[in-house]
């Protein structure tokens, strides 16, 4: 069994002590941050009375990061972001209740690469699931069987060596045992990503490409879980993205994720008002339960597939 907290020790003692001996101190920079994110939505529930209109959080955040410049080379961050759902006013996620801190890390950057202990986003998430996750609203990144966050996690990520990366994270939370192994190689607007997320019995395989060119973005990704006991699941889902110009952008998705939200069919439109406020219109419809709630408060989520029209405004702010 792995010893993240003895591993996190070990490898940021040697990537510090790896670099100049004469370093010389760039100093220490301080970030406050924050992202407002709400929406007015009318949802329509499949086979359920309880259709309704109401303000749904689009995941808000509060957060701050502390760098410490060591020289050209390296660097060491701490970082904490809560999230704060709008809607029902309190410290929370959206989705997750039991959710009181988003990211808690500290992190070593250096030539050898990156790593950090705590909480953040994971390998899996980043490299196979996010190339599709690219939706304003609260109904973006549904189609995934892997965790987008963990604490007590040790995650590696090298530098890129002739555009090929490995990245590797290691998680004991709540004493269950996840590790994940990504190898990605980018080239010219080109990324293509395949990894591994094996936890508690079972293995979720998966693999993206994206493109971007100009003002066009194209991505699909694919898994694949396997459960114990369980027959396998499979996922497919693809993006489009165009950017009509600086400050309007159009989107469309589909997806075939069983078990979360079998057909999905999802549009958007950006409009980019100034350097920090976005409005956002979109429609998401899907088969099965996934996303689509008949309750706005995540304590009371009830899961029931439908459709929804949402429109809302993210507000991003930043101090150093």
């Amino acid at each position: 069994m792995f010893n993240s907290k003895t591993i996190l020790i070990q490898s940021l003692f040697a990537l510090v002590m790896t670099g100049p001996a004469n370093a010389v101190s760039k100093g220490l920079d301080w970030e406050i941050y924050g992202s407002l994110r709400v929406a007015g939505e009318a949802v329509n529930t499949d086979g359920s009375t309880n259709d309704y209109d109401g303000l749904r959080d689009a995941y808000t955040r509060f957060g701050a990061k502390a760098t410490y410049t060591i020289n050209d080379d390296w660097s060491i961050l701490g970082q904490l972001e809560v999230p704060f759902d709008l809607a029902n006013m309190e410290l929370q996620s959206p989705w997750d209740p039991d959710e009181d801190y988003r990211i808690g890390k500290l992190q070593v950057s250096g030539p050898l690469g990156t790593a950090w202990y705590g909480r953040g986003w994971l390998a899996f998430y980043n490299y196979i699931t996010y190339p599709v996750d690219y939706f304003s609203s609260y109904y973006s990144g549904w189609q995934t069987y892997t965790s987008f966050r963990k604490s007590e996690t040790f995650y590696y990520s090298s530098p890129a060596i002739s555009g090929f990366k490995f990245d590797f994270a290691t998680t004991d939370e709540d004493d269950t045992d996840r590790n994940q192994y990504v190898i990605s190689y980018s080239n010219k607007g080109l990324t293509l990503a395949a990894g591994r997320d094996d936890y508690d019995g079972a293995t979720i395989d998966g693999a993206s490409a994206s493109y971007s060119t100009g003002p066009w973005y194209l991505s699909i990704k694919y898994e694949e879980q396997d459960l114990e006991g369980a027959p396998d699941r499979e996922i497919i889902a693809g993006l489009v993205q165009y950017e009509i110009d600086n400050k309007n952008t159009v989107r469309g998705y589909l997806a075939n994720g069983e078990g979360v939200g079998e057909n999905v069919f999802q549009v958007g439109f950006d409009h980019q008002y100034n350097d920090s406020t976005k409005f956002f219109v979109e429609y998401y419809d899907e088969d099965g339960a996934a996303a689509v709630n008949a309750e706005t408060d995540p304590k009371k989520y009830n899961a029931t597939g439908g459709s929804v029209f949402t429109v809302g405004v993210r507000y991003d702010f930043g101090s150093k």
